[in-house]
Parts: structure tokens; C-alpha cells; sequence
């Protein structure tokens, strides 16, 4: 990073700070239909992984399935590998799951030659092994179907009427705006913040570098996929735009009843190796990330590599019970989708979670 680059680099984090205050980004279906209170207690949030593997029963990884209350993902992976008496690098898990929650998650530990540890001994507050399995290959991130949730939101004050039945109906059937939810910026957005401390990501240590990395390509991603709610062109890939499927890994073809098969329209996540899209759309996406050059540099030398997210979450399996001022809400969603994104749709939702959250924090997706 040249000298004298930094306040054009904090004005870049400026708009992404922007990017990454979900409450203000556009929603696609109106204005919140009132307002009510998110994560009272831990069991108002539950979550509960699918992977879509067949554990094969033999193998070097053996395959752990957790409940775990008031944790976090790469904590309780640490705790595991004291336990098991590995390095942490030898515990794998496909996703991040939210420590204010109840959640439901594999995790893999990498152990040839060596017998399963007694896992009744296990002591980790909160946590329970459910289910026990080897396999021949180790979980990767990202490698999951789809996560169900189950949602209590307490202290509601929803608009009369049958509104709130007609919005759910909407979501139902098109799908929320893909945003990043605020976990995955940590408290006030302090992981942005990281690019201003080191320019040079690679000189933070691999879990800070990690934190930075995801937290600056999903503020740049909210900011595009604002734009387009804004327009209205988020729905329908535009010619020349790359999509991806909405088929979760491990969905049946012919079960409808969580996800459809659809193509759909495809944003950036920034890295090495930009491209996919052509025509109006390449020069949209060129546009938008030419305005944040520090940042797409200190991602390049960092060694962010290019992909892309779909811009619409599909809400499989929508139930929901409005009763006293209480709303129920169970769905499914595929890899990497918040649960927020889809509340914030029909609600102003304060969330208890988000005063506790620390500078470095895990997501609800």
C-alpha cells in the first residue's frame, strides 16, 4: 500500500460500513410490519445443519454431530482438539454457526490409526455429542445442504390483519435479498476496521486475516446487491449475468419441499480471477468495484480468491404462528444465507444477540 493511501482507503471502509448497517439497506417487500424482540434466551434461535452426506462408517475422520448452547464454532473446535489431543488444524467443520443460539453441527477430526476418544468424558459447557460416525474424507467449509431454522421473536407488535400472512405468502414464494447479516462484521463492524490497522492483510495472524478477508468481500457484496433491490433487478439474472443453482448439495431432484431448481442471478464476491458475467452486467459489477480500489488491492495481495453467491435466498419449508404477541417462524435455507436477512423482511426485529456479539463473532448462516 503506497504511503499517503489511507484516508482514500478509510473512505472506502466508510461505504462499507454503509454496506454492513443491515437495518438501513433496502428490503424488497415494503416497509416492516412492526417490530418485536430477537433471541430473548439461547432457545429462541435454533439451528440445525443438513449436510447431505452418507457417512461411509470407515475412514480416517471420524464425524462428530453436536447440540451446542451458547458457543461458538471455532472455540468449541479448539476444545475439541485438546481433547482429542490434535493440532486445531485437524478439526474441520462446514459452517459457522451463531454462539447466542441453540445449534446443530458436524464437525471432523482428523484421526488415522488412532481410536475414537471416549466422548462421554467430554466436558465443554454447553455442548453434547449427538452422533458419532468415521468417514474416509474431511469436512470442508461450505460442504452442507442447507441449514433449518426455528425462530421465536417475543414482544411483538405486528400490523392487524392478514398483512403479515400476505408478506410471509411473498417471501414464500420469491425469496429475500441475499444480504450478509451484521454477525459477520462483529461488534460495530470492528472487522472491517482491520483493513485500516494492516493494510498488508497477510501480516495478521491466519484467524484475523480470515475475519478481515470474509468481512471486506461481505460488505462489498451488500453494497452491489443494495443497488440492485434498488432497481428491482434482483429477482431475474439480466443478460449476460452468471447464475448459480439453487439446488442445495444433497436435495433430491424431485423434492420440492424445501427448495425449487432454479437459476439463479449471481453476485461478486471479491478476489482473484473476476469475470463470469458479460455484457450490461460485467460493466456493472467493473463499475462498482473500480470505486473501491485500496480495498479490492489489499484483497488481491492477501490472496482472496474470486467466487460468487447468489443474490436471492430461497425460504424453503415456510411454517409460521402468530399468537399473544409471539411469532413463530421455521424454514430452511441454503449454505451460507442468514436467518436476519429473511426477518428483517417482515419485521424490525431488535436483536438481544447483537449487544454481546464480540469484535470477532460467528453468523447465524
Amino acid at each position: 500500500m503506497e504511503k499517503g493511501s489511507l484516508p482514500d482507503l478509510a473512505a472506502e471502509v466508510a461505504l462499507l460500513r454503509a454496506a454492513a448497517d443491515v437495518a438501513a439497506l433496502p428490503r424488497a417487500w415494503g416497509e416492516p410490519l412492526g417490530t418485536g424482540r430477537l433471541r430473548c434466551q439461547p432457545e429462541d434461535f435454533f439451528v440445525s445443519e443438513h449436510s447431505g452426506m452418507e457417512l461411509r462408517g470407515h475412514g480416517e475422520h471420524l464425524y462428530l454431530r453436536l447440540r451446542k448452547t451458547g458457543q461458538n464454532t471455532r472455540w468449541v473446535a479448539k476444545r475439541l482438539a485438546e481433547f482429542a489431543g490434535i493440532p486445531y488444524k485437524s478439526v474441520s467443520y462446514a459452517g459457522l454457526k451463531d454462539r447466542h443460539a441453540v445449534t446443530e453441527q458436524w464437525f471432523s477430526l482428523h484421526l488415522p490409526g488412532t481410536a475414537d476418544p471416549d466422548w462421554t468424558a467430554l466436558n465443554i459447557d454447553g455442548v453434547r455429542v449427538m452422533q458419532s460416525c468415521r468417514h474416509d474424507r474431511k469436512l470442508r467449509q461450505g460442504q452442507l445442504s442447507y441449514n433449518r431454522f426455528r425462530i421465536v421473536v417475543r414482544e411483538c407488535d405486528l400490523a392487524p390483519g392478514d398483512r403479515l400472512q400476505q408478506r410471509l405468502l411473498q417471501l414464500q414464494s420469491h425469496g429475500v435479498p441475499n444480504y450478509f447479516g451484521p454477525q459477520r462484521f462483529g461488534r460495530n463492524n470492528a472487522n472491517l476496521d482491520l483493513v485500516l490497522l494492516t493494510p498488508e492483510l497477510r501480516r495478521l495472524n491466519r484467524e484475523s486475516r480470515a475475519f478481515a478477508i470474509s468481512s471486506l468481500r461481505a460488505g462489498l457484496f451488500n453494497g452491489y446487491l443494495s443497488r440492485r433491490v434498488n432497481d428491482g433487478s434482483w429477482l431475474e439474472a439480466l443478460p449476460g449475468e452468471a447464475t448459480l443453482s439453487d439446488r442445495p448439495r444433497g436435495v433430491a431432484e424431485d423434492d420440492s419441499s424445501v427448495f425449487g431448481s432454479q437459476r439463479l442471478p449471481a453476485g461478486v464476491l471479491y478476489g482473484k480471477g473476476l469475470g463470469g458475467s458479460a455484457a450490461r452486467v460485467k460493466d456493472m459489477e467493473t463499475n462498482y468495484f473500480a470505486a473501491f480500489p485500496g480495498i479490492c488491492g489489499a484483497l488481491d495481495k492477501a490472496g482472496a480468491r474470486f467466487s460468487r453467491r447468489v443474490l436471492l435466498a430461497r425460504v424453503g419449508d415456510l411454517q409460521w404462528r402468530y399468537d399473544s404477541g409471539v411469532l413463530q417462524l421455521e424454514f430452511a435455507l441454503g449454505p451460507g444465507a442468514f436467518a436476519t436477512a429473511v426477518l428483517r423482511e417482515i419485521m424490525d426485529a431488535e436483536d438481544q444477540a447483537l449487544a454481546l456479539m464480540e469484535g470477532n463473532d460467528d453468523r447465524d448462516s
